[in-house]
C-alpha cells in the first residue's frame, strides 16, 4: 500500500522545486462557535512524515476554534502540477525551538506584525479604520525601532497537524480522467478507496 503521507511530502517538494508560488501555502478550515466553516490561507513552516507544521499566535481565533472543536481540514493545491490534497486528522499545539530560530531570522516588518498582535490588538479583532491600524503600527515602530533586538512574543506557538485522512486529486488535462483517491488510517495501516473524480 502506498503511503499517502510520503506522497503528499513528495508532491510538496516537487512544487517547491518547480517554483510554484503556492508551494508554501495551504488553506486551513476550522469551525466557528456556530459550526460554520472558516477558511484562511496559512504558511507551511515544515512538512515531514510527522505532519504539517504552521506557526500561530495563541490569541488567534484559529486556536480558539480548534480547542472548542478539533475538526479541521487542510487543503493543498499546487497549480504547477495541478494536484490537490485534502487532509484531516489530529493535531498538537506546542512551543518550538525551531519557531524561535525562524522568528529570529524574520525581517523587521514580520516581527513587528507578530508584536502588533501581542502588544496592540488581537488578530482578527475589529479596527475603526485602516488608518487606525497604520497609526498603531507607527506607534509600535517607535516603541520597537528597527535595528533593536526584538524578543519573540510568548504567545507564538506551533501546531502540528497529523493526518489520518488524505484525499488526493491529480488532474489529467489530456483526457479529463482525473485520478482521485481517499486514504484513511486504520490503526497503523492506510486503506485506499478510488473515487469517481
Amino acid at each position: 500500500m502506498e503511503d499517502p503521507v510520503s506522497l503528499l511530502l513528495h508532491c510538496f517538494q516537487q512544487a517547491q522545486a518547480s517554483g510554484d508560488p503556492n508551494a508554501k501555502f495551504c488553506a486551513l478550515t476550522t469551525l466557528d462557535e456556530d459550526g460554520s466553516p472558516v477558511s484562511r490561507t496559512v504558511t507551511i513552516r515544515e512538512m515531514s512524515p510527522d505532519g504539517v507544521v504552521i506557526y500561530i499566535n495563541e490569541q488567534s481565533p484559529k486556536i480558539d476554534q480548534l480547542r472548542k472543536n478539533p475538526n479541521y481540514e487542510l487543503l493543498f493545491f499546487w497549480p504547477s502540477s495541478i494536484r490537490q490534497f485534502r487532509v484531516r486528522g489530529s493535531y498538537k499545539i506546542y512551543a518550538s525551538d525551531k519557531q524561535l530560530q525562524s522568528w529570529c531570522g524574520k525581517p523587521y516588518a514580520g516581527k513587528l506584525y507578530d508584536l502588533f498582535q501581542s502588544c496592540q490588538q488581537r488578530q482578527s479583532s475589529t479596527l475603526f479604520s485602516r488608518q487606525e491600524y497604520l497609526e498603531k503600527a507607527a506607534q509600535l515602530k517607535q516603541k520597537f525601532p528597527e535595528g533593536e533586538e526584538l524578543q519573540m512574543p510568548d504567545e507564538q506557538l506551533s501546531i502540528c497537524f497529523k493526518p489520518d485522512y488524505i484525499e488526493l486529486w491529480f488532474a489529467s488535462m489530456n483526457d479529463g480522467l482525473h485520478d482521485r483517491r481517499l486514504y484513511r488510517l486504520t490503526g497503523k495501516e492506510w486503506r485506499c478507496q478510488v473515487l469517481v473524480p
